[in-house]
């Protein structure tokens, strides 16, 4: 589905369920493309049906998923909230690129909270009239690493019109047991499952962020918090799960990554 470079990502047509072929250009010294941003946008691809009218793209970063949610002809506008500078602007050129730059806009905001007075007052106006909200939240830091989706909820009660949806970014790894209390932990929405998932994937700890997370994992087990729920990658075919700490020690010992899935859940507001 995806082709990558060092500088941009190419979506082919023929993957992208009558959206078209997708264009991103990435700023020096971010990722490209990463797993968890193309099971994202394969949910929005999947489940047109669910996107229409205005939304918002918590997070948005160069643009990825509000672009794609963009395309899709039932949708009006999606506003993308971005904290870092240079992704706004780069999401505002990759607008222009794929064509719908009169569809979108992406305003530098940390969360719900954009940093100029214009700029809130434009997210201002889609309280209690936006349709859907897309995210792909990083792992939060100081906690549980769970922070973030719970944000994205309690922020998305003020904007969503009953029965809008939430298409959320909770990869496996965070267990069944602190997903399920998600919706119950922020009053208001009904968790109905999941929209989209891959294959197992290493979660790559060659990479230096996901390497803090599962030492952040494994610190909040040792805390006493829930566990979180890795795969064994020796043992791939017996589906034997592990914790964040056998995980890390593992990787210590042998320089294997454990095994995840990335997968969007859908939350519906009640109203």
């Amino acid at each position: 589905m995806v082709s990558l470079n060092t500088s941009s990502s190419h979506l082919e047509a023929r993957e992208m369920k009558g959206l078209g072929d997708v264009m991103f250009r990435h700023p020096p010294g971010t990722f490209a493309l990463t797993p968890a941003s193309a099971i994202a946008i394969h949910a929005i691809t999947d489940h047109q049906s669910l996107l229409h009218g205005r939304g918002i793209d918590w997070g948005s970063g160069v643009g990825c998923l509000a672009i794609v949610a963009a395309k899709v002809p039932s949708v009006e506008f999606v506003l993308g909230l971005e904290l870092y500078g240079p992704n706004v602007r780069t999401a505002r050129d990759n607008a222009v690129c794929n064509g719908v730059a009169e569809r979108t806009d992406f305003l530098c905001s940390d969360s719900y909270a954009p940093r100029l007075p214009d700029d809130r007052e434009k997210l201002e106006l889609l309280a209690g009239r936006t349709e859907f909200i897309l995210a792909n939240p990083p792992s939060s830091e100081g906690d549980d690493g769970f922070e973030f989706r719970r944000i994205v909820l309690r922020g998305a009660r003020r904007y969503l019109v009953p029965g809008g949806a939430v298409l959320l970014n909770i990869s496996y790894q965070y267990g069944a047991r602190r997903i399920a209390r998600l919706a119950e932990e922020v009053e208001g929405f009904r968790a109905e499952g999941l929209l989209s998932s891959t294959d197992w994937q290493p979660f790559d700890l060659e990479r230096d962020d996901l390497l803090h997370c599962l030492e952040a994992y494994a610190a909040e087990e040792r805390r006493g918090g829930l566990a979180y729920t890795f795969l064994d990658p020796l043992h791939p075919t017996d589906a034997p799960t592990m914790s964040a700490q056998a995980a890390l020690a593992r990787f210590r010992q042998t320089g294997q990554s454990p095994l995840t899935k990335w997968q969007m859940h859908l939350f519906r507001w009640r109203g």
